[in-house]
């Protein structure tokens, strides 16, 4: 279950990036939004190794 919030978290953020690019206003907005996602994507996973390894 944690890849798949992973996988989405990830190409989700690569899809907003990219959408960035193309957007007439806000392509800033949407950048930021994009590399978020990317971060929170990398943090999931230690995240979850850090707890798991708390208890």
């Amino acid at each position: 279950m944690l890849f798949v919030i992973y996988g989405a978290l990830l190409v989700g953020g690569m899809v907003v990036v990219g959408l960035s690019f193309a957007l007439p206003a806000f392509q800033a907005l949407a950048f930021m939004a994009g590399v978020l996602l990317i971060a929170a994507a990398v943090a999931v996973p230690i995240t979850a190794g850090a707890l798991e390894n708390r208890k």
